[in-house]
């Protein structure tokens, strides 16, 4: 069971803002775009194993197709046709072109949602510790689910725009080749993709921020915790840390922690093992999506 601090002696003294013209705040931007580059690596993995990647078992010299959901997510209006057996295409079994498009788009615009859902996730303004206790493990698991709700009106904004403003989508802007990411971010730019990746962004940043601030700030918390109980252990490895390491969040929240007098109140179980194995997954999947984009399958060729 892990815990959240409040002040012991009741005293409510406010954690420090960071402004954003301020040194702190310029970190906070770079931190940010880092961050935000690897959830998208992270989303490019998941998207990648579920829907791209055959899942099956041998046994006695057989082999069983377990799960396999590229043909169903690639045809889909061809499948609910024949399920509701509308014949909409004729009887024709090839996904329309409307699909073949519209299927691209979606995927890059759940890409942009859920990353900007998770970097204002992870940056959410440090507010105090929460005194009525713990949200509890699905306000964690169902933190995407609502935010995608939410989205709906900043994802309709910007499609409108793209859609009234055409020249968006072919404006020339490259990144030059030099720069380290030039070749993934000019596949993107080249390949008109990207319009549909702000229109997941933008969507999480209209409404969808909203969507699970009190969640965000507790799991900011939590993670907060963790780093200052390591600072003050003098068992194992922690013993040799003497610096803060994060965002600049992170690190107002930690120095809170260590400088005030605190007494505590618990996470449940199921909370602490969600949002433990929440990073864990993320970095292994940032790092499995960095090779599959960069130099694996979905590299630009």
């Amino acid at each position: 069971m892990s815990t959240a601090a409040i002040p012991l002696d009741g005293r409510r003294t406010s954690v420090p803002r960071i402004r954003l013209f301020s040194w702190l705040g310029i970190e906070s931007v770079a931190w940010a775009f880092v961050i935000g580059h690897l959830v998208k690596w992270a989303v490019d993995a998941l998207y990648f194993l579920i829907v791209q990647v055959k899942y099956s078992v041998g046994y006695n010299g057989s082999t069983y197709q377990v799960f396999y959901a590229k043909d169903a997510w690639d045809r889909a209006p061809n499948h609910i046709s024949n399920v509701l057996g509308l014949h909409w295409f004729g009887g024709s079994q090839v996904a329309p072109q409307f699909w073949v498009t519209g299927r691209h788009d979606a995927r890059d615009v759940i890409i942009g949602l859920v990353t900007g859902v998770i970097v204002t996730f992870l940056f959410i303004k440090p507010r105090l510790p929460d005194e009525s206790g713990d949200v509890g493990a699905w306000s964690y698991v169902l933190a995407i689910p609502k935010a995608l709700i939410y989205a709906v009106p900043g994802i309709a904004i910007v499609g409108v725009l793209a859609w009234k403003l055409p020249w968006l989508m072919h404006h020339g802007w490259h990144v030059p080749s030099g720069v380290a990411v030039a070749t993934e971010v000019n596949g993107y730019i080249a390949a008109g993709t990207w319009i549909a990746l702000v229109m997941g962004l933008a969507g999480s940043q209209v409404f969808a921020r909203f969507a699970n601030r009190r969640s965000a700030d507790q799991a900011q918390w939590f993670y907060a915790e963790r780093s200052a109980a390591a600072l003050r252990s003098d068992q194992g490895l922690n013993r040799l840390r003497t610096r803060v390491i994060g965002t600049p969040a992170h690190r107002v929240r930690v120095h809170w922690l260590l400088d005030s007098q605190t007494r505590v109140t618990a996470h449940s179980a199921w909370s602490v093992r969600i949002l433990t194995a929440a990073l864990a997954v993320g970095i292994i999947l940032a790092g499995f999506g960095a090779w599959l984009t960069i130099a694996g399958p979905a590299a630009p060729h």
